[in-house]
């Protein structure tokens, strides 16, 4: 099922985790001394607990033993900005008389700076997920042109940040009254939490975050229509005999 509003997708996630969540347990303190409470929120070096009773109350992570100050802390996601930095680099060359044949070659690399914005710790593995999408000119809809998924913790030694990017891909497009090849059109970044869920995600499309469901179902080199349902084995067969066929348009070359 595709989503149709990212923002509110995690709002609805963030709203179910915290009701799945709303559970009495025993709170232990570094002396022994306990209370039965449920956890309500973490805040930067306190967390609040709500009793049976309804009331409320704060402690100090600090006064937690260490089982419970590391389970308070997962309760609450960190707030996350991420900020891309797309690198491409072109060349364009003609072939044929009067260069009636353009090509043009193109390397591309996506760099993601993920950061902690919210103030409270956060001590647990994350995973960055991050696709490079491309267009294949001769048919509509896209493909995944790099996947890399990455595990990483944020921390005092990372200035709480953490960075990463996709191989340098290499693309080639030819132009002889129409066009061949593929393109690099966009990425989508995301980064899930210890129990998978998604707690931030950025596009470079709205097209993208829309269909963000069926693009990290994919892998690289997984081909879609131009609504996001990928192809089934006979047309990605059909697709690649359709290039091999057109990579004899100049003898010599590989596209």
């Amino acid at each position: 099922m595709k989503t149709t509003s990212t923002a509110l997708t995690l709002l609805i996630l963030t709203a179910l985790l915290a009701t799945a969540h709303a559970e009495l347990r025993i709170w232990t303190d570094e002396n022994g001394k306990t209370i039965e409470a449920e956890h309500v929120r973490t805040l930067t070096d306190q967390v609040v607990l709500r009793q049976a009773d309804g009331s409320e109350i704060r402690v100090s992570l600090d006064t937690l033993s260490d089982r419970d100050r590391k389970y308070a802390i997962l309760q609450t996601p960190p707030r996350i900005e991420i900020s891309v930095a797309v690198d491409a680099d072109r060349s364009n060359t003609g072939y044929g008389n009067r260069r009636s044949v353009q090509v043009q070659e193109e390397t591309v690399t996506v760099e993601a700076k993920i950061r902690k914005s919210s103030s409270a710790p956060y001590e647990a593995p994350l995973r960055a997920e991050l696709y490079v999408i491309g267009s294949p000119e001769q048919k509509d809809g896209y493909v995944i042109l790099d996947k890399q998924l990455e595990r990483f913790f944020f921390s005092t030694e990372n200035d709480n940040q953490h960075s990463f990017d996709s191989r340098d891909i290499k693309l080639r497009q030819m132009e002889s009254g129409r066009q061949i090849g593929v393109e690099y059109k966009g990425y989508l970044i995301a980064v899930r939490d210890k129990n998978h869920d998604v707690i931030s995600l950025k596009c470079s499309k709205l097209e993208y975050e829309k269909n963000a469901e069926a693009i990290m179902a994919g892998k690289k080199g997984s081909i879609f229509d131009g609504d996001f349902n990928e192809f089934d084995q006979k047309d990605k067969e059909e697709m690649k005999q359709m290039n091999k066929t057109k990579k004899k348009l100049l003898p010599g070359r590989r596209f």
